[in-house]
């Protein structure tokens, strides 16, 4: 029997959220803080560049029809304010295409959630969930649904029918900007050892100390606690740099390293 919620495959579970809404006035990455999260997710973004002749088309007769509801709704304010709004955000968008040359993109955002464990599961959506709120970016989770996100997820351009009646957004060529998700900073030097992985993103860290037109010298300082792992990363980089025919002097009063490294 399959859980509207989840689904698994070997052994993990998977679960699935659309982005159904975000403020389109939006000066800032949305996704920066869920990228940065370190969580076990896939991002799916899709764009579809709409035709901006038919769109004026359908505003201008959109808008003509809106305008006679708002005369007509001034008894009832919530019909009026409704229309209302929907009035000025069409003339919003069509002085936008019209005058700024901009374009208009239906915008698809799914996120795809992976775990081992259904409660861990559950609680990684509810962060998520919660991240998303503070961006302005309201969610939809994809209950009957999770089948059709996990294949928009994976590297197959598949975007579902079914979902794409409830994520569609449109957005005008500078909210695109917003969406862009290749936003965190790695460090590699093409010429660099392994160093460590980055405590932000997962992101392997690559370093040439001896890159004397990057950096001033190659002095590093290594701090832990006894038994962490100090003189065993040290070693490590000696061979590391070895390995590259870069020639390494140690001073061991100890003589701990020259038998382990030569």
């Amino acid at each position: 029997m399959q859980n509207p919620k989840y689904f698994e495959i070997d052994s993990l579970y998977y679960s699935g959220l659309i982005i159904v809404n975000y403020f389109r006035e939006q000066t800032d990455i949305i996704l920066k803080n869920l990228i940065e999260a370190n969580i076990n997710m896939n991002i799916s973004i899709f764009y579809e560049k709409q035709d901006s002749y038919q769109t004026i088309k359908d505003l201008t007769y959109h808008i003509g029809n809106v305008g006679v509801e708002v005369k007509e709704n001034n008894e009832n304010r919530q019909d009026y304010d409704i229309a209302a709004f929907t009035y000025q955000d069409a003339k919003y968008i069509r002085k936008e295409i019209q005058i700024n040359n901009e374009d208009i993109y239906f915008l698809y955002i799914y996120i795809n959630i992976f775990s081992e464990d259904k409660k861990e599961l559950e609680q990684i959506i509810n962060k998520v969930e919660g991240i998303s709120q503070s961006r302005g970016m309201q969610t939809k989770r994809a209950n009957f649904r999770q089948e059709e996100l996990f294949k928009s997820c994976i590297p197959l351009f598949n975007n579902s029918k079914i979902l794409k009646e409830i994520a569609r957004r449109n957005v005008l060529t500078s909210g695109l900007i917003a969406t862009y998700p290749f936003i965190t900073s790695t460090i590699f030097d093409p010429e660099g050892v392994f160093i460590g992985t980055n405590i932000y993103n997962n992101s392997l860290v690559f370093i040439d100390r001896y890159n004397t037109k990057k950096y001033k010298n190659a002095n590093i300082c290594i701090f832990g606690t006894s038994g962490a792992g100090k003189s065993f990363y040290t070693k490590l980089l000696i061979l590391r740099y070895k390995l590259l025919g870069i020639k390494q002097y140690v001073i061991d009063p100890e003589r701990e390293v020259r038998q382990e490294v030569s």
